[in-house]
């Protein structure tokens, strides 16, 4: 049976084949259906895997069933249909024999000369399936994805073991007294795999392992070291929750956060994103809200008094928490989107200008005079260039600005934050005069770097630097797009400038 949802693009990337016929006795958890069909963080692992592959490019896939097949198909057939791929699905009779029957029933299906074999139940990323696609395969070859890194398997007893060297493969198995690498359960395979498989089955073997065991004896079976990238094997209830832990660990970690988001907001906005991740709320809805509780704040500041300027304080810093939140949940389940982050961008701005605006009438009240509201100019255009001074440099140079210390201090969360502790001790204007002069001075240095990086030197100097750049596209307040279409490894700190 064919589900098909292609709106029409071409691409080169191959099919992919996810094994999903497994009956999951291991995870014990019967009451909330098939194994694939397990959510984790908001989003279940069958779709977590093909929104993993789509974000490499893949656009069709091969869904191999077995066990409970049809809750299993209209699980697969609604992923379909929301995300907007191709979806054919096969039956493994013999499924129960084990995982290399199940990949022998999509033989029929492969119409290219590579394909791309996952697990239903495996938890990837998309850089772990970008960095297996990009491999060159020869005839009759099949590269499978492995992980030297043994420390952080999460169950080495139950891990498939896999002894590898000079990047072929010369054993694999769950038993092996002598291994230097763990499969992940990612594939790079030509139709070969389908011949090893059906020897291996011949002889009353039925798994990928034992195919892969046939092509290594005649050295066509090669690995492709995946160390550091995220991947782990959901098949136990300690297993999803050691998955939930590792995607949350995995946002804001690309160095292109502020100091303060880095220390301190992650550290509320995390938690508060796994509660909200797993709610109907959407990542526009939640950049709504955080502008929401700053238009409040903002409002408390106009009162020239101590209680009112605590409760302002409080709810600013409340906002530019749960402005992390709005990237981190879409991160998690793959509702990036460029508008999303564009519109982020522009209520921070508007949601800055609040603030400003609100702390230099509530100290002018009581200040009469021009002298306030220059103070109030200065911070409010410091603020806004902080953001264009960046924008600005990408547009120039064709390069992100890069994330040094005068790029991580001029963000948002800094800023937010001294403010904020000027307005619990009943001095807030005084902190936001003193953050807008800094941030001038910051301005200002990013100003000169930029001038002394004119010359032809300058971009390579920049390029070869390892700390020089985010990972991710700069939005327009110089922090990365948290939201942009490719979610996993574009993602960091959404409006920190």
């Amino acid at each position: 049976m064919h589900w098909s949802n292609n709106r029409g693009s071409k691409t080169n990337v191959p099919c992919c084949v996810i094994l999903a016929a497994g009956e999951g006795r291991r995870l014990a958890m019967p009451e909330k259906g098939p194994k694939p069909t397990h959510k984790v963080l908001g989003l279940s692992l069958g779709e977590r895997t093909i929104l993993a592959c789509m974000a490499a490019g893949v656009s069709r896939f091969i869904v191999v069933l077995g066990s409970q097949a049809e809750a299993v198909r209209a699980h697969f057939a609604e992923v379909s249909m929301r995300r907007g791929c191709d979806v054919e699905f096969v039956v493994a009779a013999d499924w129960h024999l084990g995982n290399g029957i199940s990949a022998l029933a999509a033989k029929d299906s492969i119409l290219d000369d590579r394909f791309l074999l996952v697990m239903a139940d495996h938890l990837v990323s998309t850089a772990l399936i970008q960095q297996v696609l990009h491999t060159a395969l020869c005839d009759r070859e099949v590269c499978l994805a492995v992980d030297q890194n043994t420390t952080r398997v999460f169950d080495p007893d139950d891990a498939t073991k896999v002894q590898f060297k000079h990047g072929t493969i010369e054993c694999i198995g769950k038993h092996l007294d002598v291994w230097n690498a763990v499969d992940t359960g990612v594939f790079l395979a030509t139709p070969a795999l389908f011949d090893a498989l059906a020897d291996a089955a011949a002889q009353g073997q039925y798994t990928l392992s034992h195919g892969i065991e046939k092509l290594a004896e005649i050295g066509k079976a090669r690995a492709v070291d995946v160390s550091g990238q995220l991947w782990l094997d959901v098949d136990t209830p300690d297993s999803i929750r050691e998955a939930k832990r590792r995607l949350l660990g995995s946002l804001g970690k690309n160095g292109a956060d502020g100091f303060i988001s880095t220390h301190v907001n992650r550290r509320l906005s995390i938690p508060l994103s796994a509660l909200l991740v797993r709610t109907p709320i959407t990542p526009t809805q939640i950049t709504l809200g955080s502008f929401f509780i700053a238009l409040v704040g903002a409002a408390f500041f106009t009162v020239d008094q101590l209680w009112a300027s605590i409760v302002a304080a409080c709810l600013v810093q409340l906002s530019s928490v749960v402005d992390g939140c709005d990237g981190e949940v879409a991160r998690l389940r793959h509702l990036a989107t460029s508008h999303g982050a564009w519109l982020d961008t522009m209520l921070d701005r508007y949601a800055d200008t609040a603030v400003v605006m609100a702390i230099t009438l509530g100290y002018g009240a009581g200040h009469p005079g021009a002298l306030p509201w220059l103070g109030g100019l200065a911070a409010s255009t410091g603020f806004l260039l902080a953001s264009y001074s960046t924008k600005e440099f990408a547009l120039t140079h064709g390069v992100p600005y890069p994330n040094n210390v005068l790029n991580r201090l001029k963000r948002r969360d800094l800023r937010l934050l001294v403010m904020c502790c000027g307005g619990v001790v009943g001095y807030p204007y005084h902190a936001m005069v003193v953050m807008g002069l800094v941030t001038h001075a910051l301005v200002v240095g990013i100003l000169v770097n930029g001038w002394r990086l004119r010359s032809g030197d300058a971009r390579p100097a920049l390029v070869s630097s390892p700390h020089a750049f985010p990972r991710r596209r700069e939005t327009a307040d110089a922090g990365p797009d948290r939201r942009s279409p490719i979610p996993d490894p574009r993602a960091g700190s959404r409006g920190a400038a």
